[in-house]
């Protein structure tokens, strides 16, 4: 299987046959035989990255037993083919096809594969990874399934060897996280301060100025954005309640969050998820404020920080990220690189981070549980996981079961959440 809602649901097959005689021009047909034109059109992109998968994790486990490179690359190879699609047609279908070429290719099933130990470390790898794309529907953590693969390889199904090598291809422990996220700066308690005066109405723009001008950054910061094409005037902001005014104190307060927030994302490798993070803060904005059931300014301020945990991860040692560099580059999706390589995914990581901060136990949850809505009974994170969802990002396999849980739980229709507009960049 290619995972349980991306395998045969994600496949497809168009036939489009066309005869080029009819009994107007049957003299033709005596010299030029009748053609018929086969088109086979298969969507097969859940199937490849399901097999992009299982080829990271056996070459990963490979690394792990000592199997020389050019061996690690046939193992990639033969991973990329190893499930076929002729199993997956319907039988009409496929007699159908039959009837047009002939003859029905087939696709050789994985132990047929040369060498009996590649083969049975790719259907070791398949499982594992099988077990990753079920967990919508069953929850299961990375040493559970390790111990299920143990008792199936006392069971004869799976090499013992290959699944000790699958258990010690994490090289990071939570302890290690715990000793990155301790080196982190100090939470940004403007960012806080902001948002708790973003939701009392009574907020002024003298106390905006007042904590603006405590810090020379996120002064410089309102005043080049209250300067820029998207506010300007005809009369440049030459002070901070100026600045404040032509802002609006709402806009004025997200600003001041993400400013306090920037400086961790300095480095040109993390810009990414800082353009990233600012696109599901507006959008976690606009659920919040369509649902009801989240205060908005919270909404924007946990969506600032839902993937702190990634930030945390990039600061573990270089052997660990030039691997998940790696294993990006074949086509994995970030959170499945960071569990085959840490055991655990950056939710875990980020709730360190918000502890450590010492944030409120809310959203610290909604961070943790923001790719997995199901096991809290956060609303704001179900909130996160709809802005994940609707920003496009790919960390993770999509799952109709959690958006159809997250929007359920926040009371929202799916012609509301169409409605959500791309936002405006923050500045």
């Amino acid at each position: 299987m290619a995972g349980p809602w991306r395998g045969v649901s994600g496949c497809g097959f168009r036939l489009k046959a066309g005869a080029l005689a009819d009994e107007s021009s049957k003299h033709n047909m005596r010299t030029q035989p009748t053609r018929v034109e086969t088109r086979a059109v298969y969507d097969d992109s859940a199937i490849q990255a399901h097999c992009r998968r299982v080829g990271a994790a056996a070459v990963e486990v490979a690394r792990v037993l000592g199997w020389k490179d050019e061996r690690q690359r046939a193992l990639r190879a033969a991973a990329r083919s190893h499930h076929g699609f002729a199993g997956r047609m319907k039988p009409l279908l496929w007699r159908l096809l039959e009837q047009f070429w002939g003859v029905a290719a087939q696709a050789p099933p994985a132990l047929d594969l040369p060498g009996r130990e590649m083969a049975k470390l790719l259907e070791m790898s398949c499982f594992f990874v099988e077990r990753w794309e079920f967990l919508p529907y069953e929850t299961a953590r990375f040493e559970q399934v390790v111990e299920e693969l143990r008792t199936m390889a006392r069971d004869g199904f799976f090499e013992g060897a290959h699944v000790e090598g699958l258990a010690r291809v994490p090289g990071a422990s939570v302890e290690e996280v715990r000793a990155v996220v301790s080196e982190l700066p100090v939470f940004p308690s403007a960012a806080l301060r902001a948002m708790q005066l973003a939701r009392d109405p009574k907020t002024s723009a003298a106390q905006l100025e007042q904590i603006v001008g405590s810090d020379p950054v996120l002064a410089g910061e309102t005043l080049r954005v209250a300067n820029s094409a998207l506010y300007a005037s005809t009369t440049p902001c030459r002070s901070i309640r100026q600045a404040v005014v032509a802002i609006g104190i709402p806009e004025c307060c997200r600003i001041l969050s993400a400013a306090a927030f920037r400086p961790l994302f300095q480095s040109p490798l993390m810009r990414p998820l800082w353009n990233h993070s600012t696109e599901v803060a507006r959008i976690a904005e606009s659920l919040a404020r369509q649902s009801g059931k989240v205060e908005p300014e919270e909404a924007f301020l946990t969506g600032l920080m839902h993937d702190i945990g990634r930030l945390a991860l990039w600061k573990l040692p270089s052997r660990l990220t030039a691997r998940y560099s790696a294993l990006l580059g074949h086509g994995c999706e970030p959170m499945f690189a960071e569990v085959l390589l840490c055991g655990f995914d950056h939710c875990p990581a980020g709730r360190e981070v918000m502890r450590h901060w010492g944030l409120p136990d809310r959203l610290a949850e909604a961070v943790e549980f923001h790719h997995q809505p199901e096991r809290s009974d956060s609303d704001l994170a179900r909130v996160l996981y709809l802005a994940e969802h609707l920003s496009g990002a790919q960390e993770d396999l999509p799952s109709m079961a959690r958006f159809c849980q997250s929007r359920d739980g926040l009371g929202l229709t799916s012609e509301q959440l169409c409605s959500i507009s791309s936002p405006p960049p923050l500045y």
